[in-house]
């Protein structure tokens, strides 16, 4: 509709309507890649940071058992460190899909927008074309067009928003469920990880 010129105000706003939704489409599929990009850039610092880890984590482990050898006594509470290992691994293995669950909620966000803009497009230009399509001709007939050619467009129009509906929902759905995981993996993460801490910390005062 880029070329249509308005006849009279009705028809001024609603090309300015249904120019509205599609700049909103074009908006969020930039949204959507540049986060798809935010993502990915997230994953490398990511799998950086867990490589640090990791060799950090071997090295205090094997310099920790060293140590352990060469007590004259017995360990005092051995179950403290077994319980800081646990929640040592439990950190790692939560952070490890942190962001991975967080690219398919990010994925899944703006799938739930894109439908939805498109399916507000195709609503907004089902319901303003028979006021654009005043004083138009078919390119078929080259007559006006027909109460039944303006139908079938609507027609057209709002199945297809139907079908971006159930799209949106869906997405919506996959989600909500996406960011409860990312959440909680999150607060799992940091939670053990302190835990973690907190009883090497504990094993290593009682054990000097």
């Amino acid at each position: 509709m880029s070329d249509f010129k308005p006849q009279d105000p009705k028809q001024h706003f609603a090309l300015q309507r249904t120019t509205r939704a599609a700049e909103t489409v074009a908006a969020v599929s930039d949204a959507q890649r540049k986060s798809s990009e935010e993502t990915k850039s997230t994953n490398e610092r990511f799998y950086n940071s867990l490589a640090l880890f990791s060799s950090g984590t071997i090295a205090l482990s094997v310099t920790f058992m060293g140590y352990l050898k060469n007590l004259q006594r017995p360990l005092a509470h051995p179950h403290w460190l077994v319980t800081c290992w646990i929640c040592l691994m439990l950190c790692a293995a939560c952070s490890l899909f942190w962001p991975f669950v967080y690219g398919y909620y990010s994925h899944y966000f703006h799938e739930w927008q894109t439908a939805n803009a498109i399916k507000e497009k195709l609503e907004s230009e089902a319901k303003e074309y028979p006021t654009l399509a005043r004083g138009t001709h078919s390119l078929q007939t080259r007559a006006p067009l027909s109460h039944k050619e303006i139908e079938d467009f609507q027609s057209n129009r709002l199945e297809a928003a139907g079908t971006y509906e159930q799209k949106a929902g869906t997405a919506k759905r996959r989600e909500t469920l996406y960011i409860h995981l990312w959440q909680w993996l999150g607060r799992v993460a940091q939670a053990s990880f302190l835990i973690g801490l907190g009883f090497l910390l504990a094993f290593a005062i009682n054990n000097l």
